[in-house]
């Protein structure tokens, strides 16, 4: 889970306006745009916590990147913050931690957002080493990748080229996000509520 520092030395943000303070040892979490009380180990609260922490702290800021006058050259951070994304979401999706299996997670859930596609392993092995790990270890895609806002399609590979099109890449995973936080917020979702409260911490 993310946390960010306030300038009050107590306080710790671990969602956008999502505040946590920890008062006589009892950690309190407060959100501050309708001053209620969270709890950590609340399910429904973990959810809220999550979706305000995705929305805005990752997705937003991605559109406002690409909405800018700057669009094509925001486009690598916005390809940066789709591809942080495909890992932790299916952590939550599978209740499953992706230690040692940071691969096999990128792959399924690239598979998993373009059902449709037919990507091979090969393709995804590249997608995962040259962007994703391209970007995450070293600040920057491999020579394969290739981004543009024009692209037809959100990834498309064509010989050693892996193309990206950072505006459909996002749509996509907002509607994916979009889709499960719905289905997180259903009581009777009792497998994907559990396995997300397995994975998600707060504090």
């Amino acid at each position: 889970m993310s946390k960010l520092a306030s300038n009050n030395n107590d306080k710790i943000y671990v969602a956008a306006n999502i505040a946590s303070r920890t008062i006589d040892g009892e950690c309190i979490i407060t959100d501050e745009r309708d001053d209620s009380r969270l709890y950590p180990n609340r399910l429904d609260d973990k959810i809220k916590i999550y979706e305000r922490e995705v929305e805005v702290w990752f997705l937003e800021p991605a559109r406002r990147l690409l909405e800018s006058a700057d669009s094509f050259n925001n486009s690598l951070i916005v390809v940066m913050i789709c591809m942080s994304y495909m890992e932790g979401v299916e952590q939550y999706k599978t209740g499953v931690s992706s230690k040692s299996k940071s691969e096999e997670f990128f792959k399924l859930s690239i598979t998993r957002l373009y059902p449709n596609e037919n990507f091979s392993d090969e393709h995804l092995k590249r997608l995962y080493s040259e962007s994703r790990c391209g970007l995450f270890h070293n600040g920057m895609v491999k020579s394969g990748v290739v981004f543009s806002l024009e692209f037809d399609k959100a990834l498309k590979f064509e010989g050693q080229k892996v193309k990206i099109n950072p505006t459909l890449l996002l749509e996509h995973i907002e509607r994916d996000f979009e889709r499960y936080i719905h289905k997180l917020k259903n009581v009777d979702e009792t497998i994907a509520r559990e396995n997300f409260d397995r994975i998600f911490k707060v504090i």
